[in-house]
Parts: structure tokens; sequence; C-alpha cells
């Protein structure tokens, strides 16, 4: 009797280790790693028919380790035509924290990539929160994410967010909360195939009203540059409107300030204006 009373007891610890121990490649197996057998389109928590798949883009590859504690490579198809390519990512996930009803994981994206940086992403049935800090090149990230900047840039910059948070995930909405600021550094301009440097600049990003994302330019920098820039609509039909404003100063190079007539004539405060 004793005897299966120990067996009793080591099924669910065996059951617990199972799940404990659980290669990760195994779990990615299940979800599609690399859209082999068994891939599955992942949508949002709490999204219900008709929402937009996550994973219908995205691969993992390289995945070791287990569910708790591994390391992947992971790309992303991105709407601009860009691939999102990041290597050798490594995650942690709290146990402890399931049993509050959250999933908590740590994420962290070595040097070697033209993004890194570490960012924690807390989430529930009906809610998403994450904190983050990322760096990285402009010019290797633009090219890569093939963004649509119309001018070739380059210098770093380092996203920092200090709380993000987004729930009803069938809305479409880009956020509920947004406190971050994007900043560059050794920011240059290449013109005429020479490159002029334009210094430092501070974008303060926060949601708006209407669940969109605002990003905002002082105009204490080297070319006068004020800027406000607004994302609303839904994720699927985004709605961009940029405004602003640059007053070149004394610092700002030549070349930049003669490529402004292009944008009109100045105002009575000498500030050329503009808006799309």
């Amino acid at each position: 009797m004793m005897s299966w009373r120990w067996l009793l007891w080591l099924i669910p610890l065996y059951l617990v280790a199972l799940v404990v121990m659980a290669p990760a490649r195994l779990v990615f197996w299940f979800v599609g790693e690399g859209g082999g057998p068994g891939s599955a389109p992942l949508s949002a928590p709490g999204s219900g028919p008709g929402s937009a798949p996550l994973s219908s883009s995205v691969k993992f590859s390289g995945v070791s380790g287990t569910i708790w504690q591994g390391e992947a490579s992971i790309q992303a198809a991105l709407p601009t035509g860009g691939t999102l390519s990041l290597n050798n990512v490594t995650w942690q996930l709290s146990p402890w924290q399931l049993f509050t009803g959250e999933a908590n994981v740590a994420l962290k994206i070595p040097s070697s990539n033209y993004i890194y940086g570490e960012a924690t992403i807390t989430a529930s049935s009906n809610e998403a929160r994450i904190q983050a800090n990322l760096k990285g090149a402009m010019q290797p990230a633009i090219q890569q994410l093939q963004l649509p900047v119309p001018i070739t840039m380059a210098g770093d910059f380092e996203l920092n967010i200090s709380d993000y948070q987004l729930s009803d995930f069938q809305s479409g909405k880009f956020c509920d909360t947004l406190d971050g600021t994007f900043a560059t550094s050794r920011t240059e301009m290449r013109l005429n195939h020479q490159w002029h440097p334009l210094g430092d600049y501070q974008t303060k990003l926060s949601c708006t009203q209407q669940n969109g994302i605002n990003a905002i330019i002082d105009d204490n920098n080297l070319v006068g540059l004020r800027l406000n820039a607004q994302v609303n609509g839904r994720i699927a039909s985004p709605q961009v409107s940029v405004s602003g404003s640059i007053k070149p100063t004394l610092q700002t190079p030549k070349p930049v300030t003669d490529v402004l007539v292009f944008l009109g004539k100045p105002d009575a405060q000498g500030r050329y204006n503009f808006k799309w």
C-alpha cells in the first residue's frame, strides 16, 4: 500500500517535470517553427474570428532551451516590405507569474543585431504591457526594414519605452497608454554624395485620444526642426499625418539650408513650414 501512495505522489511530480523541462523546440514545432509541420496562425490574446494572425509572416529558427528559458532567431515580414531579422534572441518566462493569470517574458537581443537591447512583455487575456530599451544604427535599420524615409540618413538611435499598454486586441487600435522617447545622436544627412552633420534629436512618444501614436520634436536642435506626427486609425489601415517647420540656425550646414527652398517661402518668423 505504501508503494502505491508513493506512486501517486510521483506521477504529478513527473508531469510537472515534463512541463518544466519541455524543450522549446517542441513548443515551437507545434506553433509552426519556420513554417514547418504543425504551423498555425497565432492571433493576439482575446482575438476572435476575423482577427489578423500574428504569426502568418513570423518564422523561428535555431530554437534551443526550454519554454522557460531559451534562445531563437526571429524573422518577421513587415507591411513596408522589409524584414525584421533578429538573431540569438534569448527569453526568460516567469513560471510563478502564470499563477496570477499573466505571462511575463524578458527578452534580450544581442548587439550583433542591427537592433539590440532588452524588453519585458507582460500579457494576460485582455491586456499587454511592454517596457523596452532598444538601440541601433539608423542606416542599417532603415534599409533592412525598408522604412519610407525619403532622404539618406545615418546616426545612432535609442528607443526607450517606459510604459506601453494595450487592451481590447480586436479593436486594432495602436495603444491605450504610451510613454516613451526616440532619440537620435550623431545624425547625418547625405546630399550630393556628401554627409552633413545634423546633431542630436529627442522625440517624445505618447498615445493620442484616438488611441493612436503621437510623436513630437521640439525645435532645440541644430536645424531648428519642430515636428508633430501622428498615426491614428487602426493597425490594418493607419492614418498618418505630419506637420512641422524648420528654422535654420547658425550651425545648420549650408547645403541643408539651400534645399529648404523646396518647402516654399519662410513665414514671418523665418520658419519653413510643411504638412503631409
